[in-house]
C-alpha cells in the first residue's frame, strides 16, 4: 500500500511539473517558432491544477510535504497573474468624444441575422466594423437604422456600417489568407483630415506559424501605398503576449494596456480566456475609452472604443 502511495504521489508531483514547465516554455519562447506557439496559448490558470497536484502529492508522502509551500504558490500565483493580465479597473463614465467605433468579429453569419443586428445596433456606435457577418448588412434593422440616404459598405471579408461619412473603403491586401482594408472616415474631430484605419484580418489555422505570417504581413503591407493609418483594428488570431504580434507594426502602440478597462479577452465569447481582438494607435489620436463587451451572440466578443485626434494633431488642423 505504501508503494501504490509513493507512486501515485511521484505521478501527481511529475504532472504538476509537466504543467508548470509547458506553460513556462510557453512563456519565455511565445510564438517565435511553430511548435513554441501551441504552448504560448495556455494560459497561466493552468497553475492552479498543477498547485493542486503538487500538494496532494506532497500530502501522499511524509517526506514532501516540507515543499507544499511550493504548491500553495502556484494556487496563489496563477489566479493572480491571469486576471492581472486580463482585468483592469474603471470602465469609463465620461461623455462620448470623437468617434465612437464598435468592432466585431462574427465570421460567417448564415442565421438570425436580425438577432445580431439587434445587439450591434444597443450599442449605438457612430462606426461599426465588422469582419464577416455579410449577411448582417440586410437585416432591417440595419436599413432602419442607416436610413435611406446611407449604403453598408463590404470587401467581402470586412464590412462598414456607418452614420459618419466614409471617403475611401478598399480591399488592399487579399493574399496567403491574410486580408487587410483601409477605411476612411470623418467625424467630430476628424471634419478636415479623414480617420484613416486599417482593418486586418489574419488566418486562424492554429498549425500554421504565427512568426511567418508576421513576417508575410510585413512584407504585403510595405507592398502597399496607404496614407499615414491612424488605427489599425481587427482579428489577428494572436494573443496579447505574441511575440509575432509584437513585430507586426513596432510602429504603433497597443491600446489595450493604456486605456482598456474592464475583461480584456475576446474569445471565446462565452468563457473569453484569450486577447486575439487587438487595436494599435497610431501617433496622430489617442483612444479616451476601449472595454470589450459580450453580445450573448457570436464566437467573439466585441470592442467598443472612443476615438479622437491627439492635441498636437488637433492644433495643426485646426491651423
Amino acid at each position: 500500500m505504501a508503494i501504490i502511495r509513493r507512486m501515485v504521489a511521484a505521478a501527481l508531483l511529475l504532472l504538476g511539473s509537466a504543467a508548470v514547465l509547458v506553460w513556462g516554455v510557453g512563456e519565455w519562447f511565445s510564438d517565435t517558432t511553430a511548435w513554441s506557439q501551441w504552448l504560448s496559448w495556455i494560459p497561466a490558470l493552468i497553475l492552479v491544477p498543477a498547485g493542486t497536484l503538487w500538494c496532494i502529492g506532497c500530502l501522499l508522502l511524509k517526506n514532501a510535504r516540507r515543499f507544499m509551500s511550493i504548491g500553495v504558490v502556484l494556487l496563489i500565483l496563477g489566479p493572480l497573474l491571469f486576471f492581472s493580465r486580463n482585468w483592469k479597473a474603471g470602465v469609463s463614465e465620461d461623455p462620448r468624444t470623437g468617434i465612437t467605433i464598435t468592432q466585431w468579429t462574427l465570421g460567417t453569419l448564415k442565421v438570425n441575422e436580425d438577432a445580431y443586428a439587434d445587439a450591434l445596433l444597443e450599442i449605438n456606435s457612430d462606426l461599426n466594423l465588422i469582419e464577416g457577418g455579410k449577411r448582417l448588412r440586410w437585416a432591417s434593422a440595419i436599413q432602419d437604422w442607416l436610413g435611406p440616404d446611407r449604403r453598408s459598405y463590404s470587401t467581402g471579408i470586412f464590412s462598414i456600417l456607418s452614420k459618419l461619412p466614409v471617403t475611401q473603403f478598399r480591399s488592399v491586401v487579399w493574399a496567403q489568407g491574410i486580408h487587410m482594408a483601409i477605411l476612411d472616415v470623418q467625424g467630430p474631430g476628424f471634419e478636415t483630415e479623414p480617420l484613416h484605419i486599417l482593418l486586418v484580418d489574419l488566418p486562424s489555422d492554429p498549425n500554421r506559424s504565427r512568426a511567418e505570417i508576421a513576417r508575410s504581413v510585413q512584407t504585403l503591407y510595405e507592398q502597399v501605398e496607404l496614407p499615414p493609418i491612424d488605427l489599425i483594428i481587427g482579428d489577428f488570431n494572436m494573443t496579447a503576449n505574441s511575440h509575432s504580434l509584437s513585430t507586426l507594426f513596432p510602429e504603433f502602440e497597443m491600446a489595450w494596456p493604456e486605456v482598456g478597462a474592464g475583461w480584456a479577452p475576446t474569445f471565446p465569447r462565452e468563457w473569453s480566456v484569450v486577447r486575439i481582438d487587438h487595436v494599435l494607435t497610431g501617433p496622430h489620436v489617442e483612444i479616451t475609452r476601449l472595454e470589450t463587451i459580450d453580445p450573448g451572440l457570436g464566437r467573439h466578443r466585441l470592442q467598443i472604443m472612443d476615438i479622437a485626434p491627439r492635441q498636437s494633431r488637433g492644433a495643426s488642423v485646426a491651423d
